[in-house]
């Protein structure tokens, strides 16, 4: 549930502390993006100014990866009751980190 107006999110194919991709969501901002911190350093892989998310409300985030291959499907959980049902918010396709946590 996102309560605060700042930026949310979740960290994925983490190898450590300086190098992984994140999944954010800013609502004082109003975007989601996708980054990539490489050796300490943050690129932007993708970003969508769609207003971000909404506030006190539940979301179903998926992500999927299968080698350089990502998607991520979010909705609200009183919309979409199934995970499979999600739309689709961002595919990309990179290379740095094909293993992690």
């Amino acid at each position: 549930m996102t309560k605060g107006r700042t930026s949310h999110g979740i960290v994925f194919r983490m190898i450590d502390a300086f190098n992984y991709y994140a999944f954010e969501l800013n609502i004082e901002k109003g975007y989601k993006r996708i980054t990539k911190v490489e050796h300490g350093a943050m690129t932007i892989i993708k970003r969508i100014d769609d207003g971000g998310t909404t506030l006190n409300a539940w979301f179903k985030v998926e992500i999927t990866g299968s080698n350089n291959k990502f998607k991520i499907k979010m909705g609200e959980d009183k919309k979409y009751k199934k995970y499979d049902h999600l739309p689709v918010v961002f595919e990309f396709v990179d290379v740095a980190f094909v293993e992690g946590k």
